[in-house]
């Protein structure tokens, strides 16, 4: 009698086509928070010609309010998602467009100063930061709860990646509507190397290049507010019957998950092998502008307009990549750490080639040849380093199990944070320049490596799924050939079962 009890509460495992929707209300939350966090970065050479006040580091201090706020408000915001993963992902939707909108202040009050627009922006970067502790924190958690094993590396791919894609949007939607330095002499800005021109522009085009501004303002606010809408509609914590064994399997308290994750020597070594190269690559992509206007040859330079249509595919290449790569691994079990070893190497390879560029070592004839060497080593280099996003953080859930899969990403992300506070207060230093940003990309690849080597590769999670599946098989083998004795004691038993 005990071994049937026990089969009969065993739940029933279940895959819903919903699963979809779920996943992709989520990522496109991901995607659009990420946008509205890179708001200045792709138009950092124009609202410094709009806003005279607004420097560089004004526009790194804006971008650095994300990371900011996720360390300040990390803990309160990952237990409302462990209690409940709809009241997060409803709050942090919320958020994103009040973010976003409450810089729209100049459609209740037109005349509103500079000085007030920029403490808007302000509050909004703050606002909209909370929320990037859930959707970096918790893919992993969505895809736990709504996906079979087979496909969570390929789920919490798409939805790491699609994060990712917020930084090209931002920088698509800000070609369409922010038309580069419009105002200031175009043959002088593509014919030499500076990246601000001020004082030249008249009352009429500063006042174009103001509605410019603001109509691109109000374009991130709107899909904002569509999300919120549908996170309100539907978006429940969990489907009726779970996807996996593992799913159903009580996971470590809140508080017990904190203690065991900063005891855990593999869980500091895999924070820091996924943060530094992910944390460098996505701060210096989403301030590429201010980098890369800077180099050129024969006195030509990049400009905005280029580097920004580069930004879009780098990120748009780098997601496919990744998710293909997510893709494979989850056909091919068990080789996720030799992968990330090579996905790095290979990445650092091509951006120490992009720094010697960037640093004139390898000097080039042409601009269009610069053009050329630059997107070709740009968008390998990144879609190697990215790659290994998802991959890291599955890595992190299978080694660190019965950790909660949203601890793990808040952990991981506590560090991805810290390095890109100190990554963008570099810019607050006293005449600091920009010739360090030649430098960070290849080091962020090659200095995680060794610590590669000191991890065992373990699959806690997918092992008891196996394990689970087949103990199941052996019950249902047993209650069979149990029930064989009485055909009738079978077909009561049966009915029960059903």
């Amino acid at each position: 009698m005990d071994d049937k009890e026990t089969l009969i509460d065993v739940p029933t495992v279940k895959v819903y086509r919903r699963r979809w929707y779920i996943l992709f209300l989520f990522s496109f939350l991901a995607m659009f928070q990420c946008t509205v966090w890179n708001t200045f970065g792709p138009v950092v050479n124009t609202v410094e010609m709009v806003y005279p006040s607004w420097t560089d580091s004004t526009v790194s201090l804006l971008t650095n309010w994300g990371p900011i706020a996720f360390l300040v408000f990390l803990v309160p915001t990952l237990y409302v998602a462990e209690k409940s993963l709809r009241a997060s992902i409803v709050l942090s939707s919320g958020l994103v467009f009040l973010g976003a909108g409450v810089r729209c202040l100049f459609l209740v009050y037109p005349q509103v100063s500079d000085e007030v627009f920029l403490d808007l922006c302000h509050v909004g970067a703050v606002l909209n930061g909370i929320p990037g502790i859930v959707v970096t924190s918790i893919p992993a958690a969505v895809s736990s709860a709504w996906f079979p094993p087979h496909e969570r590396v390929t789920a919490t791919s798409i939805s790491q990646m699609l994060n990712n894609v917020g930084t090209a949007l931002s920088f698509l939607i800000a070609e369409l509507m922010v038309p580069e330095n419009a105002g200031a002499d175009p043959a002088h800005l593509n014919s030499t190397c500076i990246t601000k021109t001020g004082g030249n522009i008249s009352g009429t085009e500063e006042k174009e290049m103001r509605t410019n501004m603001e109509h691109y303002l109000l374009a991130l606010t709107a899909p904002a507010a569509i999300l919120f809408s549908l996170a309100i509609i539907y978006f429940p914590s969990k489907p009726p019957q779970p996807p996996s064994k593992s799913s159903t399997e009580e996971r470590l308290s809140f508080l017990s998950g904190i203690m065991e994750m900063i005891r855990s020597p593999s869980a500091w070594m895999i924070a820091i092998i996924w943060s530094i190269p992910q944390a460098i690559w996505n701060n210096w992509c989403a301030l590429m502008v201010v980098s890369l206007t800077k180099i050129g040859e024969n006195g030509e330079c990049l400009t905005e307009k280029w580097v920004n249509m580069l930004g879009i595919v780098a990120v748009l290449v780098g997601t496919a990549v990744a998710i293909l790569v997510g893709m494979a691994t989850d056909k091919m079990k068990g080789h996720m750490k030799i992968t990330i070893i090579v996905l790095l190497s290979i990445g650092g390879v091509f951006f120490s080639l992009l720094s010697l560029i960037s640093l004139e070592v390898i000097v080039l004839p042409t601009l269009g040849s610069l053009q050329v060497a630059v997107y070709i080593l740009l968008l390998l280099g990144n879609s190697m380093v990215v790659s290994t996003s998802p991959l890291c953080f599955e890595f992190a859930v299978e080694k660190l199990y019965p950790v909660p899969e949203g601890i793990v990403g808040g952990w991981l992300n506590i560090w991805y944070n810290i390095i890109s506070v100190f990554f963008l207060l570099i810019f607050n230093i006293p005449n600091i320049g920009t010739s360090w940003l030649n430098y960070v990309l290849p080091l962020s690849c090659f200095v995680v490596l060794p610590l590669l080597f000191f991890i065992k590769e373990e699959y806690k999670r997918s092992g008891l799924d196996e394990s689970l599946v087949h103990a199941d098989s052996e019950s249902e083998l047993d209650f069979k050939e149990d029930d064989d004795s009485s055909q009738s004691s079978y077909e009561e038993e049966n009915d029960c079962v059903t």
